[in-house]
């Protein structure tokens, strides 16, 4: 029943989603003779929303419209054509590109793949027989034999690091013994590290092949990964070789330096005064944060040992000096979140990421039909010798095949085309076997023309990429073409600014305002006393102080004369009055008052250094609407009513 009812619902909603699947195809408008699709309309309309506001499309489009005038002002003054431009913008598709050319779920897989694996040390032993990747056939058959064989011995009871020691052509086994410690993820080559993970403690493994060789791998110990510490040491250095002198001095000065560090001594000066490691000396000691395999393995060891921040171990001694170490700080090995970004950057770093990338390749060749010519290819291999490898010889275009290589897609390489390839690339692989030279040679040439080709079609196959190309084209060209028309004009236009500010200047005046002399009696009964002592002194020159004495006793302040200047808005009771020249009596608040106004200050325009910003922001906006008025008379714009009215209704405005 919940099967018919799938069926029933896709079939009533199928018409319509292909309706708008369509929509999005169809040409909303035209401007400047540009196509605006309806879908790329309704994208940019949907990003433009902010939450709680109410949709308004009609106020939008007439937006969107002046948005694309600009950038069609833009392309008619070529700025889509200079330099500067196509490199910004082939840079920025270069890296959107790199998201859509690689097996993102591949990779994905790869990165909880070696977070898993970075949750895991492992101590593992191993004994090295020198074969590189390019050697001859019956040069690996004896190197994996010999490699056999050597597992034979150590599952027959031959100790390991006996063997090692005597057949390893790892240098590094004069000093372990074959053994490498602990490492984790990264720090081995993949397919040792591949194996590694695969055995279970204790195996010994079959020869694992890598460009250096053939490994037999002993897995030692397995255990959690410790995450990483901060740790300080003093050192005194005794490396490989050295006399028994210089090693018995170093052995008592480090232990010396052990016992003033045990009386309470300063880590910190004593690393700086006695530690050979120079680096870390003038720090106190102190080295960068590390974790399992990143450092010797005695000194990691040692390291992660100690329990307690602030606690330093017993002089250690590795195969180059004596360490005391002081545990500074420790953490956790983290999250895969937590992780990811470091994770990701090794990914990319390390040859890894070219698993993604073959990935990627497989599923281009089987979406676009790839197709390979056995024979010619065949071809190939019969007749390349060390010559033609090292780049000193050419094939005989009369015996080679004629026709393509391979094709796929509407692409296609031709036998002759791969030859001259092949010829320029001579001596690049290492190698003296014709089958690795040629499958290297093709893998590469094919992977690099598919991956190119699938560049090209990323704006066909991906509508998110082509609306991100359209957008960030347009930004660039609006920003270029708004500082010529606009921008820069305010900015560096100084003339056109003065005379825009004089146009103006009457809009930006000064306050009105008054210079007067205000008297406040403090004493409401006494108001007509007041009134008439005025006009009685008003015409003498001391006034003031014959109004202080008639109403001041003893010290007090009845009356209160206070002059000065007052503008429009300080006060709201002399806003009240008439401002004129002249006297007025009145209250002011509770007290009776004279105000006495001997000049008016009439409004005038600001200086333009005062209102320099908020012309510089009408000028701006006069040059944007000058602007847009120009763009509307010089192109066209036509608007598809019945394709605005379904992106409407798609939209849920009507």
């Amino acid at each position: 029943m919940k099967a018919r009812s799938s069926v029933l619902l896709i079939s009533l909603l199928l018409p319509w989603l292909c309706q708008a699947q369509g929509l999005n195809d169809r040409t909303l408008m035209t401007v400047a003779g540009r196509v605006v699709p309806a879908g790329e309309f309704i994208r940019m309309y949907n990003k433009s929303l902010e939450p709680g506001s109410s949709p308004d499309i009609d106020g939008y489009l007439q937006q969107y419209i002046f948005f694309k005038l600009k950038v069609a002002d833009a392309m008619q003054e070529g700025y889509d054509t200079t330099r500067a431009f196509r490199n910004e913008f082939n840079g920025y598709r270069n890296q959107l590109a790199q998201s859509y050319l690689t097996d993102n779920d591949a990779k994905e897989k790869l990165l909880q793949k070696t977070y898993q694996r970075s949750q895991t040390e492992i101590n593992a032993w191993h004994i090295l027989i020198n074969c590189p990747a390019e050697a001859k056939p019956e040069d690996t058959l004896n190197a994996w034999n010999k490699a056999a064989d050597i597992k034979e011995r150590i599952i027959k009871g031959e100790q390991f690091e006996q063997v090692a020691r005597a057949a390893s052509d790892d240098p590094s086994v004069k000093i372990n013994g074959g053994n490498l410690g602990y490492f984790t993820v990264f720090q081995m080559i993949m397919p040792f590290e591949d194996a590694a993970h695969n055995l279970r403690k204790g195996a010994v493994s079959d020869p694992v092949r890598t460009p250096y060789g053939y490994h037999i791998i002993k897995i030692a110990d397995k255990r959690p990964a410790k995450g990483k510490v901060l740790v300080a040491h003093i050192m005194k250095a005794s490396p490989p070789g050295a006399g028994e002198k210089e090693s018995k001095q170093a052995e008592e000065e480090i232990n010396r330096i052990y016992q003033e560090l045990k009386s309470g001594a300063s880590f910190s000066e004593l690393a700086k005064m006695y530690s050979d490691h120079k680096e870390s000396a003038a720090n106190g000691g102190k080295l960068n944060w590390f974790g399992t395999g990143e450092i010797i393995t005695g000194f990691s060891e040692a390291a992660f040992a100690i329990t307690d921040s602030g606690k330093f171990s017993p002089p250690v001694r590795t195969p180059y000096a004596w360490h005391i170490i002081k545990l500074l700080d420790e953490r956790p090995h983290g999250s895969f979140e937590e992780t990811r970004s470091y994770l990701e950057s090794r990914l990319n770093q390390s040859y890894l990421n070219s698993f993604s990338k073959r990935s990627f390749v497989s599923k281009l060749k089987s979406e676009y039909k790839y197709r390979l010519n056995q024979a010619a290819y065949d071809w190939f291999v019969s007749n390349t010798d060390t010559l033609v490898i090292q780049g000193v010889a050419k094939y005989n275009r009369e015996t080679m095949p004629s026709g393509n290589l391979y094709t796929f897609a509407n692409q296609h390489l031709t036998t002759k085309e791969f030859a001259s390839y092949l010829e320029r690339r001579g001596s690049m692989i290492s190698t003296k076997d014709p089958g690795y030279f040629i499958n290297q040679s093709l893998e590469t040439r094919l992977s690099d023309q598919i991956i190119r080709y699938e560049d090209s079609m990323l704006e066909k196959k991906y509508p998110d990429f082509r609306y991100l190309m359209n957008e960030f084209h347009d930004g660039i060209l609006l920003f270029e073409i708004s500082g010529k028309k606009v921008w820069n004009r305010v900015s560096e236009d100084s003339s056109g600014l003065r005379e825009f500010y004089n146009r103006h200047r009457n809009e930006y005046l000064t306050r009105k305002g008054i210079e007067a002399k205000i008297y406040t009696l403090r004493s409401p009964e006494k108001e007509k006393t007041f009134s008439s002592a005025y006009r009685k002194y008003s015409r003498k020159p001391d006034v003031d102080e014959l109004m202080r004495s008639k109403f001041n006793r003893k010290s007090d302040s009845v009356i209160i004369i206070t002059e000065g200047r007052w503008y429009t808005g300080e006060d709201p009771e002399l806003d009240k009055i008439d401002w004129k020249c002249g006297v007025e009596y009145r209250w002011m608040g509770k007290y009776p008052s004279i105000i006495v106004i001997s000049r008016v200050i009439e409004p005038e325009p600001l200086p333009f250094e005062e209102v320099q910003g908020e012309i510089m922001t009408l000028y701006q906006n006069y040059l944007e609407n000058e602007w847009t008025g120009q763009l509307k008379s010089k192109y066209t714009v036509k608007v598809d009513e019945s394709v605005l009215a379904e992106v409407k209704r798609s939209l849920g405005n009507e």
